[in-house]
């Protein structure tokens, strides 16, 4: 069943205290989530829901209250053909009563890991997502958050294949990180500062485009010129580190030797 919940006064729930593991079930993923919520003072009785999600997919799961967490028995991420660009958020809600569902706290945009596999705590910047597309090979989309790259399901050889090709890194790649930079910097809602360097994805693309190396810091946001010539020195730095055009004709010459 879904549930909607009033945003007002909650709580960020650290990532570093969630953690979801998948895992196949005769060819069907399932997930087990590992909650630590002890420390943040939620009312003991207040509802934990766990939610994954992924473009207009979504699935959500009662898992008890803060002082008895009951994982429910079915975690069988039925609406999912594959678990790529699949997050998961969790929330913490106000028992029945006069503001049941009041959010509390939550954690949002938090990745998975699969069975067997090490849990490095690294939060991707872009992480590709199979999608139907139509002739279209690639889209950004920015309605989710954070964006997701969509590729093109119906791809050959695969979408997975092309995503990771040489000609399709350097030809969408600088693009993207151009787009992701300018809504960041020209068209996010509040307008990038310094003052967000710790805080979400925004931070995280522009702290990416100063670690590629010889950008000054950012222009004020006054100086719309002077940010779009930041951007265009930080997809020059990055098609210098990543070689683009030398992997581009280093491919082609393979190629053609074929």
């Amino acid at each position: 069943m879904k549930r909607t919940f009033n945003y007002t006064g909650r709580r960020k729930i650290g990532r570093k205290d969630v953690s979801i593991t998948l895992r196949q079930e005769k060819s069907i993923w399932v997930f087990d989530a590992d909650l630590r919520l002890a420390d943040y003072n939620f009312p003991r009785n207040a509802e934990v829901w766990v939610e994954a999600h992924r473009q207009n997919l979504w699935m959500q799961w009662s898992w008890g209250t803060v002082s008895a967490l009951r994982a429910p028995i079915d975690r069988r991420l039925a609406e999912f053909d594959v678990p790529d660009g699949l997050l998961f958020r969790v929330r913490v809600v106000q028992p029945p009563g006069q503001e049941h569902h009041k959010l509390l706290g939550e954690a949002d945009g938090i990745p998975f890991v699969k069975a067997g596999e090490a849990d490095d705590r690294r939060r991707h910047l872009l992480v590709p997502v199979p999608d139907a597309l139509g002739q279209q090979l690639w889209k950004l989309d920015f309605e989710h958050d954070p964006p997701q790259l969509l590729v093109n399901i119906e791809a050959k050889p695969s979408w997975k294949e092309m995503a990771r090709s040489p000609h399709f890194i350097a030809l969408v790649y600088p693009e993207v990180l151009r787009r992701m930079l300018s809504r960041v910097l020209n068209e996010h809602e509040e307008g990038w500062t310094e003052d967000d360097e710790e805080g979400g994805w925004p931070a995280d693309w522009v702290r990416f485009a100063k670690n590629l190396g010889g950008l000054g810091p950012v222009p004020p946001l006054e100086l719309r010129a002077d940010r779009d010539n930041w951007i265009e020195e930080a997809v020059a730095a990055f098609c210098r580190r990543m070689e683009i055009r030398s992997t581009w004709d280093r491919t082609c010459d393979e190629e053609s030797q074929r």
